[in-house]
C-alpha cells in the first residue's frame, strides 16, 4: 500500500466510520512506518469457543488428531470475560478456530452476549450441530456452511465423518427460520472446499447454491500442510491454487506470493484459543507462539509486550525464519463491519 492508495483508505474509512475505523487507521500508519509498537488494540479478534470437532478432516491439525493443544471447550463464563476486555475496540469477533463451534449449547449465548455488546460476529461450521431457532435468536451477523461435495460420496472424502443431507438440513432450516422471524440474519454462505476429488462438481455446486437461495456461494481454494497432502487434495485445475505450481513441481510447497518481511494483518488482529492463549493468528493452530493469556493478564498489557513487540520484530526483519509464515501469503487488511443489532 503506497502513500495515495493509504490516504484514499483512510478518507473512506473516515467517512463511514464504522467502529474502530481510527484504530485501523492509526494501526496501519504504525505498520508502514514497521513500528514494532502498535498504539490501538486490534479491530478483529478471532475467539476459538473450542478446539474439539467431530469431522475427522485429514488436513485439519484437529482432524487429523495431530494438534498439539490438549481438547477443551472455553466456558460461557470465560467468554463474557473475554469479550467484556475487547468490546471497547473490536469491530468484529470470528467465532471459530481448530473446532466445531456449535458442538456445544452455550455457543448461541456467546454469541448473542458478544452481539449486545456492540461487536459484530461471523462463524463458519460444518452444519452438523446448528440449531436453527437459537441460531436467529443469537443475532449471529454471518455464518458458512462449508462442505466437501455435492454428493455424500465426494463429501465424505474430506469431510470423514460428514453426513452432506443432515448438513443442508440445517442450512435450510436457518434460512426458513430466518424467513419466519422476518430478520435478515444471519447472512448465510455456502462454501465448497474445491479438492481434487470434486472439482468436476463446481459448476454444480453454483447451481445448488442457487436452489438453496443462500446469500452468497463461495468456491474455497484448499489448504494442504505438505507435498502428501498436495499430491493428494490439490486441484488439477491451477485457478483453484494458492501455491506456486512450477515449484510443486520441483517438489517444494510454497505459496504463490511470498510476502516480504510484511504482514499487515499482525497489527490488527489477534486470535484467542478456548484456554484464553493468545496467539498471533490462525496460522498457528498448535500454540506455539503464545504471547500471553487474557484469562490471566488484560489484552492491553498482552498486545504490546515484549513477546508481541519480538514477533512483529521478527515479521519486519526475517519473516522467512517463522515457521507459521511460511506456506502464508499473508493478509490483507480486516473488513470493518457496520453494526447491526
Amino acid at each position: 500500500m503506497n502513500a495515495v492508495k493509504a490516504t484514499t483508505f483512510a478518507l473512506k474509512l473516515a467517512l463511514r466510520r464504522p467502529k474502530g475505523w481510527l484504530s485501523l487507521i492509526l494501526n496501519q500508519m504504525a505498520a508502514m512506518a514497521r513500528w514494532e509498537y502498535v498504539p490501538c488494540l486490534p479491530v478483529h479478534v478471532t475467539v476459538e469457543p473450542t478446539n474439539a470437532c467431530d469431522m475427522g478432516c485429514p488436513v485439519c491439525e484437529t482432524g487429523a488428531g495431530i494438534l498439539e493443544r490438549r481438547t477443551g471447550r472455553m466456558t460461557l463464563e470465560h467468554f463474557q470475560k473475554i469479550v467484556d476486555q475487547i468490546a471497547p475496540h473490536a469491530n468484529t469477533l470470528f467465532f471459530y478456530f481448530m473446532g466445531e463451534p456449535f458442538l456445544y449449547k452455550d455457543a448461541y449465548a456467546m454469541i448473542r452476549y458478544a452481539k449486545e455488546k456492540g461487536i459484530s460476529v461471523d462463524t463458519c461450521t460444518n452444519g452438523h450441530f446448528v440449531d436453527a431457532e437459537r441460531l436467529v435468536w443469537s443475532r449471529l451477523d454471518e455464518i458458512s456452511f462449508q462442505i466437501g461435495g455435492i454428493t455424500q460420496r465426494t463429501h465424505e472424502i474430506y469431510r470423514v465423518k460428514g453426513n452432506l443431507e443432515r448438513s443442508l438440513e440445517n442450512l435450510q432450516a436457518v434460512l426458513a427460520e430466518r424467513e419466519r422471524q422476518g430478520t435478515r440474519h444471519p447472512r448465510v454462505k455456502l462454501g465448497f472446499i474445491v479438492m481434487k476429488h470434486n472439482e468436476h462438481e463446481v459448476e454444480e455446486f453454483k447451481r445448488l447454491a442457487e436452489k438453496l437461495k443462500v446469500d452468497q456461494a463461495v468456491v474455497i481454494d484448499p489448504c494442504v500442510r505438505d507435498m502428501d497432502q498436495a499430491k493428494q487434495f490439490l486441484p488439477r485445475d491451477e485457478r483453484y491454487w494458492f501455491y506456486d505450481q512450477e515449484a510443486f513441481e520441483r517438489g517444494m510447497l510454497r505459496p504463490k506470493l511470498i510476502p516480504n518481511n510484511e504482514c499487515w494483518w499482525i497489527w490488527h488482529s489477534t486470535l484467542i484459543t478456548w484456554n484464553g492463549d493468545v496467539v498471533p493468528c490462525c496460522r498457528d493452530p498448535h500454540g506455539r507462539h503464545a504471547m500471553g493469556n487474557v484469562l490471566k493478564e488484560p489484552l492491553k498489557a498482552i498486545w504490546n509486550n515484549e513477546r508481541y513487540r519480538a514477533f512483529r520484530r521478527r515479521i519486519l526483519t526475517n519473516q522467512r525464519g517463522i515457521d507459521i509464515c511460511s506456506l502464508c501469503s499473508s493478509y490483507g487488511l480486516p473488513e470493518l463491519k457496520t453494526f447491526e443489532s
